[in-house]
């Protein structure tokens, strides 16, 4: 009994040593940074969602979508282009930039460091990463044929969660990345660089061990423009959360995010 124990902590020792990255910078940063106040809290983690909210009120509200029609004689589908890339490409990456410099009052430089764009786990991404992404197609497999579907089904009961007809996210997902070439370019970089930039969870440190749960439902629940096509998703969603935990390095992220989707 006492060498199956003893077995049983080595096996787990040995997994923890290969999936998780210490990172004493990272750490610091998540410390020093973290949102102190419950003002602050409540405020980056309302940041989280706003964008979203922004979208869904500007493409999803009939009356408020036909009054920026008339105001920029864009099409439907070239407005709804504009806001995508507004959101992903620029609200996301320069957000957090800004708030940085001049809310932290970082440096290019330290800013770089607190976002960990000056750092890559190579192990991470060359040995850790395709483990992690074959032990998630295994779970997602039955998560796909049992669990999303309920999800599905329940966002489509919801009025408030219809997509309209017009939208660029209503049938297919060729529809939605049918972007002009140089448009499609920019979307990349702010979906792959631009999202995992903004949800990076040093500030929302504060929730100690519940924060890459947090981090990864606030993900989803942001996504209020597409419900019925991310939030069934919400239970692999986690594994988002979980890497970034796991080897704190914003590369691996971006490198797993972009291989989930390809």
């Amino acid at each position: 009994m006492k060498t199956d124990l003893t077995s049983a902590k080595a096996e787990a020792s040995w997994l923890r040593r290969f999936f998780v990255r210490e990172d004493a910078v990272y750490n610091r940063y998540e410390s020093v940074y973290q949102a102190k106040t419950s003002f602050g809290k409540a405020v980056y983690l309302f940041l989280y969602l706003l964008p979203g909210i922004i979208a869904f009120i500007c493409i999803h509200v009939g009356p408020v979508f036909r009054a920026q029609l008339a105001i920029t004689r864009l099409s439907a589908r070239y407005l709804q282009y504009a806001w995508v890339l507004a959101i992903m490409l620029g609200w996301h990456t320069f957000v957090p930039f800004l708030a940085l410099r001049f809310v932290d009052k970082l440096s290019l430089r330290e800013t770089f460091g607190f976002l960990g764009l000056n750092r890559v786990d190579r192990r991470g991404l060359f040995l850790v990463l395709p483990v992690y992404f074959t032990l998630l197609t295994l779970i997602s497999v039955p998560y796909i044929r049992f669990a999303a579907p309920l999800f599905e089904g329940w966002t489509r009961s919801v009025p408030l969660f219809h997509i309209p007809d017009y939208s660029i996210f209503q049938s297919t997902p060729e529809a939605m990345y049918s972007f002009p070439p140089v448009a499609l370019v920019f979307l990349g970089v702010g979906n792959f660089l631009g999202e995992e930039l903004y949800f990076l969870m040093k500030k929302s440190a504060f929730l100690g061990k519940m924060n890459w749960i947090v981090g990864s439902v606030l993900f989803v629940l942001y996504h209020l423009w597409q419900v019925e096509q991310t939030w069934p998703m919400i239970g692999l969603v986690l594994a988002f959360g979980l890497l970034m935990t796991l080897r704190k390095d914003i590369h691996v992220l971006i490198a797993f995010i972009s291989w989930s989707t390809c």
